[in-house]
């Protein structure tokens, strides 16, 4: 692997190439891991410390790419999006595309019981989180299917609703922090 910079910066960057993974929602994350640790044991910006300043910032500048990533490709909810992307979707303008108005009220909803969860009902919490983690599965599974029909607005509206779930689940975890 060369370290002459590819394209116009690290946005253009394909991660599935970098990685040498085969470009597919699911992956083998310990693999993963396995191969960011030796991407950067092998391109560490201080392995090239005695070279010249191209060198250098062409290292740091791959080393940031492989971090990068590691951090799309490990994260379910990124990935999808990097997907997304990578096929030519507009993510922004598919943020902007309404959503089915059932599924904005379960969130409306859902959001409300995690705001009134008071501290010592973990029982409900445990619920909810699991009603949050059962809605996370099922939008995974429509993106998977979606994608692997070839439906982009399928998989795009699951995408978008992946991102409204992952912010649910996190109002949901800290519904009980102390304020």
């Amino acid at each position: 692997m060369a370290l002459v910079a590819e394209g116009p910066g690290a946005s253009s960057r394909d991660y599935f190439d970098l990685f040498q993974l085969a470009p597919q929602f699911d992956l083998d994350l310990d693999d993963l891991a396995a191969r960011f640790r030796n991407l950067q044991r092998a391109f560490h910006p201080d392995r090239f410390a005695g070279q010249d300043a191209g060198e250098q910032r062409a290292a740091a500048q791959l080393s940031a790419d492989i971090n990068a990533g590691y951090r799309v490709l490990r994260d379910p909810v990124a990935r999808a999006g990097f997907m997304l992307q990578r096929l030519g979707c507009d993510l922004k303008a598919l943020e902007r595309q309404p959503l089915d108005g059932a599924f904005l009220m379960q969130q409306m909803q859902l959001r409300e019981m995690a705001q009134s969860l008071a501290e010592a009902d973990a029982t409900a919490k445990s619920a909810l989180v699991d009603e949050v983690a059962a809605l996370m599965d099922g939008a995974l599974a429509d993106f998977r299917v979606a994608l692997a029909d070839d439906k982009l607005d399928a998989a795009g509206e699951a995408w978008v609703q992946l991102l409204y779930i992952t912010k649910l689940n996190a109002e949901v975890a800290g519904s009980s922090e102390p304020e």
